[in-house]
């Protein structure tokens, strides 16, 4: 049997459109046959300045002969419609003659609600002299604030070996009445973002 011209030429066609069909299908096929990938979420990203210091204070939480224990507390605001990251602080004294830290603290805090203020307490402890403290906060392991505390630490009186109590040199009784044992100077403080 012989087929005509237009026969023939729409066997091919119809050959043609069958294996496309065929390649179509099987190529679709093993896409669902296949372990998707899975979705990465991306790392939250944090607006620059989110958080700010509203208000810093020093308050003395116990002090000995030899020392005086000391709370940095830090008034730090979220400004953004989301929590913050995890908040840590790290606080290192250093005397400021050496600049040499004598005393470190670690202090985590956790997350900062949206729109909202959290006290941060961060105790350090001094001896008699000049120290510079230097605070500083990471938001999810990032360091984002660097807070640096200029101060001067004297003490008031102390205990000789007899069981006396004497004023240190340059102290009197009023000093001893307003400020106890030891006395703290806030020289400055200097805030500075980190970007």
């Amino acid at each position: 049997m012989k087929l005509s011209g237009k026969a023939k030429k729409a066997g091919v066609l119809l050959g043609i459109m069958m294996i496309m069909v065929v390649g179509t299908v099987g190529v679709y096929s093993m896409g669902l046959f296949e372990k998707p990938e899975p979705i990465i979420q991306p790392k939250p990203s944090y607006p620059i300045d989110h958080l700010s210091i509203d208000a810093s204070f020093l308050l003395k939480t116990g002090e000995t002969n030899e020392s005086v224990n000391v709370s940095c507390d830090l008034f730090m605001t979220n400004i953004w419609e989301k929590e913050s990251g995890e908040i840590k602080a790290t606080a290192y004294v250093s005397e400021q003659s050496t600049n040499l830290a004598v005393f470190k603290n670690t202090v985590e805090f956790g997350v900062i609600d949206a729109n909202s203020t959290k006290e941060l307490n961060i105790p350090v402890k001094f001896s008699g002299s000049s120290y510079k403290v230097e605070i500083l906060l990471f938001e999810s392991n990032k360091l984002f604030k660097k807070i640096t505390l200029s101060m001067t630490v004297y003490q008031n009186f102390y205990i000789d070996s007899y069981g006396a109590t004497k004023l240190c040199e340059g102290r009197t009784l009023a000093h001893v009445q307003a400020d106890g044992q030891w006395s703290i100077v806030n020289d400055k403080i200097d805030i500075k973002s980190i970007q």
